[in-house]
């Protein structure tokens, strides 16, 4: 094995993880080995993360996540956090989840850390095995907004809970057309430039449920934590529910709990987390790109 970069690939580890169906690869870079593993194929960061996250040529997953040391800001670790489309997030409810219980199986961090983003500090808590607690960036942007899809006239509730997300409220969850209203209202002119996340939500014998289209994936993901916590804010902003507890039924079934106070300043996602498999990738992982 004289390949310089067949050696340093032996060493490139990728850890699945998904938090409530939300998936993730992790890398750990606390010794710089990503750019080694970039540099050693002359590889762009974008296309690495394009080729994992492809579900039929790489390892499948909705985003990525570079787990780092604190930038000197006050965390315990940082993270660099990527969409399947390589694009940078600022922020993600479940893979931040992910992120601090990987970084505790390293040995990173103690149960309860910080988490540098780029929304700010995030404060984590591992409440038991395979179940982890943050704190999200103060909610804002609480406005209604009506859109035109279509020629018809759709109401929802725009809310910032880190990332941007619109809320709308549906009688018939299952049989809505997630991907195809999603996208279009993910476009939308009133969103524009950046976009915003959707979410479809459903009261059901007093149990929340939600679908979330998700920005960067560009497709349903079977759960989004910030999706989640936007939607347990507009329910109750609406009156709809007057509980500060909510338990959210995410397409793949798990089951996020969202707490926040009075104020609606202080907001929690608690939900599973679960390691999957750790890979080591094969030199031509990327053989398909040309």
């Amino acid at each position: 094995m004289e390949d310089k970069g067949y050696i340093i690939l032996q060493f490139m580890k990728i850890v699945k993880m998904h938090g409530a169906g939300n998936d993730f690869l992790l890398i750990d870079n606390f010794s710089g080995e990503f750019q080694r593993f970039l540099d050693s194929l002359g590889l762009k960061e974008v296309e690495v993360v394009k080729g994992l996250c492809d579900r039929q040529r790489g390892i499948g997953a909705d985003g990525l996540i570079i787990i780092e040391p604190s930038k000197g800001l006050g965390g315990d670790i940082s993270w660099r956090f990527f969409n399947s489309d390589g694009s940078i997030a600022k922020m993600c409810g479940n893979g931040s989840r992910c992120a601090i219980y990987f970084a505790h199986l390293l040995g990173y961090c103690a149960k309860e850390a910080t988490l540098e983003t780029l929304v700010g500090l995030v404060y984590a808590k591992i409440v038991d095995k395979g179940r982890v607690q943050v704190e999200l960036s103060s909610p804002k942007d609480f406005g209604k907004r009506e859109l035109n899809i279509d020629g018809v006239n759709i109401l929802g509730r725009f809310i910032n809970t880190g990332v941007e997300h619109f809320v709308i409220f549906v009688d018939d969850i299952e049989n809505i057309e997630v991907d195809k209203i999603g996208r279009k209202v993910r476009f939308h002119e009133s969103f524009s430039p950046a976009g915003t996340n959707v979410n479809f939500v459903s009261l059901r014998d007093k149990e929340v449920y939600i679908r979330t289209y998700e920005r960067g994936v560009e497709s349903e993901t079977l759960s989004c934590g910030t999706g989640a916590c936007a939607s347990a804010i507009a329910l109750y902003l609406d009156g709809l529910i007057d509980s500060k507890s909510v338990k959210v039924i995410t397409r793949g079934g798990d089951k996020l709990i969202i707490s926040f106070d009075e104020s609606l300043s202080r907001v929690f996602l608690e939900g599973p987390v679960c390691k999957v498999f750790t890979a080591t990738l094969e030199e031509d992982f990327m053989c398909f790109s040309g």
